[in-house]
């Protein structure tokens, strides 16, 4: 009885790791870009402050793409778009190789973060096509668990690279990942696969064009009452995202003067933690309840980004360092399986596109906040005491918001 039940499970969720198996390589390629773009910016501009904003312009860019983007999954097809994405982020990666200066890298900073946005959400709205309504928690955490091998994978290439080759050769890896991802995608959702998709994309019939964000962003709220608490709380969680990606690194080799190859390992390790926790979080949450556990993510960063912040040697900032990698697996799974169960299907594109913009703010407000916080303070532990901040906020508001309710059905609880 329990092979087959394992069985069964495994063939509910056969579209979610086709999906995730397209995905990984190309967020690979991310995880490597993520970790070289701070450091190849500072060695040109030396400027905590320059890297906030050149970080910043890719989600600014990607701000405001993602409700057209949206649309467009909607209407042309996740496949499509995902694929041209990928080919596309793989040219960006070859122009990015042959950048010399600041202006140029701002310029393809701005064209990376709008076709990014192309991959991210129809990513996303696969895994929510195909993830079974009694597990989409789980689901979730299939999905962050094994592409997040990708991000623990990424800083140690990206740190080694740099180390023998330089800093821009990095660019040359992002490029060929992306290509062999879009290849990838061909192959996996090509012919009779493909259409399994055609009827779950459709969707409302607006043009995509910026006019429309402030009429989607009121849909998006009025889709239920907890939409606008998790918009809320997944920007704060990407404002860390965004910091954590833009200044360990930095702050590690900066303020205790350990090499890229290391702190590349060290982010790595950041992420592995993250990834071992991701499944069992999403089990928990479908277990026991989302509300709690999103909580105590968001009181588990506040406490250890506080002591990143006050640090004084290299073994106090990594280890609080693991801790804060830690919580964003007890609050990811919990927020966008509370997406899933309160959007309608036939709007999983246009809602995850105004949804999607929550951590474009996020990774705009990390890295330039940080930045210029870092500058004034003349400290590079100071965009930590900026997610101390936030953290400790968004822990107030889901515990006012979530803990009050009563326990509804899935189809209507978040």
């Amino acid at each position: 009885m329990a092979t087959t039940g394992s069985k069964n499970k495994l063939k509910q969720l056969s579209g979610v790791f086709k999906a995730t198996f397209v995905s990984f390589v190309a967020i690979l390629a991310f995880a490597v870009y993520e970790f070289i773009l701070p450091i190849f910016t500072e060695s040109k501009a030396e400027s905590f402050a320059i890297v906030g904003v050149i970080v910043s312009l890719v989600y600014a860019a990607s701000f405001f793409s993602e409700m057209p983007v949206g649309l467009m999954v909607d209407k042309y097809g996740r496949i499509k778009i995902i694929t041209i994405a990928m080919a596309g982020l793989g040219i960006l990666g070859l122009f990015y190789f042959f950048t010399k200066d600041i202006v140029a890298l701002a310029i393809m900073s701005l064209i990376f973060g709008v076709v990014s946005v192309a991959f991210w959400i129809p990513s996303a709205v696969l895994v929510r096509d195909f993830s079974p309504h009694k597990m989409l928690c789980q689901a979730e955490g299939i999905y962050l668990n094994i592409t997040q091998i990708g991000w623990i994978i990424g800083p140690i290439l990206a740190g080694f690279i740099g180390i023998i080759l330089s800093n821009n050769y990095n660019f040359l890896i992002v490029a060929a990942l992306m290509f062999i991802s879009a290849i990838l995608g061909l192959m996996i959702f090509k012919g009779q696969k493909a259409k399994k998709f055609k009827q779950l994309e459709k969707g409302h019939k607006h043009k995509a064009k910026l006019s429309l964000m402030i009429t989607l962003f009121k849909e998006f709220v009025k889709v239920h009452k907890h939409a606008a608490p998790v918009y809320f709380l997944t920007m704060i969680a990407y404002i860390w995202t965004a910091i954590e990606w833009t200044f360990i690194a930095l702050a590690g080799i900066q303020r205790f003067g350990l090499p890229e190859s290391w702190m590349g390992v060290v982010l790595s390790a950041m992420m592995a933690v993250q990834g071992t926790l991701l499944f069992f979080s999403g089990y928990m949450m479908d277990k026991i309840g989302k509300r709690y556990i999103i909580t105590a993510g968001f009181l588990l960063l506040f406490s250890s980004s506080y002591f990143m912040f006050l640090s004084t040697n290299p073994a106090i900032f990594i280890f609080a360092a693991l801790m804060a990698a830690a919580s964003i697996s007890w609050i990811l799974p919990g927020t966008e399986a509370i997406l899933t169960d309160i959007v309608p299907k036939n709007l999983y594109g246009e809602m995850s596109g105004v949804f999607d913009t929550s951590k474009d703010l996020g990774l705009i407000i990390g890295p330039l906040a940080g930045g210029f916080l870092a500058l004034y303070l003349v400290n590079p532990l100071a965009p930590f005491l900026l997610v101390t901040i936030v953290s400790g906020g968004a822990a107030l508001l889901s515990g006012f918001i979530f803990w009050p309710e009563k326990k509804q059905k899935r189809t209507t609880s978040a």
